[in-house]
């Protein structure tokens, strides 16, 4: 049995037993975050090439390397993947002597796969980090510092990333994480559209502007399609609140910038900001409204997925060049949106690659990441198949499904995922998207509102017991209130007062004085 289908038994068998995990990227693990010294040992990589075998020589077997990371929509089924793999590793074995093994999982139990496998002796020898896991796996030294590494077998992944993007993996000044290559501004309060209702109602998604503009587009659905959910999450099990964001929540949103950033850096209690607030309104008034199902908190599918299933409207998502496509590749059927929040460049990265600890050989994992960054053909390979079953290329450079396949029947596709594979600016361009949207994308990636605190990473170790604590409470109430189900004026004085009890204050105090620091040091303002 294959280590992706072992370890998914692993995961349901234990999943219960893990405490403070979630799969919301916006949302904070209560575990040890703290990073290692920056000046000890970068015995990780010192060691990453002993003890190892061949691995790390040219000559001899291919070495084999885990490499795990998730999906939003279905996992291919073991015979697609095991072709995707023989493809891949043609490259890999001719370039770095190294073959891949796919480990593909759910996007809603990946945190906990992750744990499992981190915390036992299963090989893992590449991963893709969640925002909650990265502070979390620093401060249990199950990732290895990538400094050495990074310089001595990254440098194609340095050139393209450049240093100030480089820096929002680091943790005091060390190397533990490799951002993506994408979007990295975020068009915030998306809101994706079945096209068609728009049409059949005239809806001009043009004037739509602000939280009251939506208001009114969702009751013209809801009059007129009553049997429909007219607004949903964008993930099961997931606040829509993550992307209704007019803050920078540094790492986690026990403690925020207010004003998306742009103000004093000062530290605030997210919970008691006018923007907050106005956006758990929000929500309560379209659930008494009855734009949203009444079983919101148990939903069990994805705002695409029902969607797809015909069931919902719209959903919430952040807004960049392609994200219809992107949307209409995930729901299968043509979609439209408006984007009523600015667009903004704040200090959290959802997605970040890194080795860990229990990798069989460093060096060949880091030589893998270099290619993924630098090698069109692997990613493409990885995103969309192989050309001719899964895709094909039109004379105009883009490409499309084959004769007979969409997205209902295709074998292979993580194209919604196309984002997080290292250098998303070599994949190719959809059908449906401009030819020139890796352009517009780096265009994007230059507007957007950018944080004071960008590149600042808060080390959650001082106060780890502090933030289970607040996490505890904070997911009692989140998906209540934050999805509109319970009256805001009733349950947020309660929730906040049950977070300071818990140690909110602390958490807060500690942000801003590592944020002090950072600022001094940056000479930032």
């Amino acid at each position: 049995m294959k280590k992706r289908f072992l370890a998914m038994v692993l995961a349901a068998s234990m999943v219960f037993s893990l405490a403070a995990c979630g799969g919301d990227s916006g949302s904070a693990q209560g575990g040890d975050s703290s990073a290692a010294d920056s000046g000890s040992e970068g015995g990780s990589d010192a060691d990453a090439g002993s003890g190892n075998g061949a691995g790390s020589d040219e000559a001899g077997e291919p070495v084999k390397l885990v490499m795990a990371f998730r999906t939003s929509g279905s996992i291919p089924s073991e015979a697609d993947i095991d072709r995707i793999e023989e493809a891949v590793n043609q490259i890999t074995r001719e370039k770095i002597n190294a073959e891949i093994e796919l480990l593909i999982i759910q996007n809603s139990s990946y945190v906990q796969q992750m744990t499992l496998m981190l915390s036992g002796s299963e090989q893992l020898d590449i991963m893709g980090a969640t925002s909650p896991m990265m502070a979390s796996t620093v401060g249990s030294e199950q990732i290895r510092d990538l400094g050495e590494l990074l310089d001595t077998y990254g440098q194609g992944i340095k050139e393209v990333l450049g240093e100030d993007v480089l820096s929002c993996g680091r943790f005091e000044g060390t190397q533990y994480f490799i951002p993506p290559i994408c979007d990295i501004v975020l068009g915030m309060g998306y809101y994706t559209m079945r096209k068609d209702i728009v049409d059949k109602y005239n809806i001009d998604l043009s004037q739509v502007k602000t939280y009251e503009d939506l208001t009114e587009v969702f009751q013209i659905v809801h009059d007129n399609e009553p049997n429909m959910n007219v607004v949903g999450t964008n993930g099961a099990g997931t606040s829509p609140m993550q992307y209704n964001v007019a803050w920078d929540k540094l790492g986690n949103y026990f403690g925020v910038l207010d004003d998306r950033g742009q103000g004093e850096l000062k530290v605030v209690n997210l919970f008691e900001t006018e923007n907050y607030r106005k956006y758990v309104d929000t929500m309560h008034e379209w659930y008494t409204k009855g734009f949203i199902s009444q079983d919101i908190t148990n939903a069990t599918e994805s705002g695409a997925a029902q969607m797809k299933a015909g069931t919902l409207f719209a959903y919430c998502n952040s807004n960049k060049p392609g994200i219809d496509t992107q949307e209409a590749m995930n729901t299968g059927c043509e979609v439209v949106g408006c984007q009523v929040l600015d667009s903004i460049l704040s200090t959290g990265n959802n997605w970040q690659w890194t080795i860990p600890e229990n990798s069989v050989d460093p060096v060949k994992a880091m030589q893998f990441l270099n290619l993924l960054y630098t090698d069109a053909d692997l990613l493409n390979i990885i995103v969309y198949g192989i050309e001719g079953t899964d895709y094909v290329m039109h004379e105009d450079g883009r490409i499309g499904y084959p004769e007979g396949i969409d997205a209902t029947n295709v074998g292979y596709s993580l194209s919604p995922m196309l984002w997080s594979f290292g250098n998303e600016f070599n994949a190719h361009v959809w059908e449906t998207n401009d030819p020139d949207v890796w352009e517009q994308t780096k265009e994007w990636n230059k507007t957007g509102v950018k944080s004071k605190a960008y590149g600042f990473v808060f080390n959650t170790a001082p106060v780890s017991n502090e933030i289970a604590a607040v996490q505890n409470v904070y997911d009692q109430y989140k998906m209540s209130l934050e999805c509109g189900v319970v009256d805001p004026e009733e349950t947020l004085k309660e929730m906040n007062e049950q977070l300071y009890a818990a140690g909110l204050q602390a958490i807060i105090d500690e942000k801003q004085a590592q944020l002090d620091k950072w600022a001094a040091e940056n000479g930032v303002n």
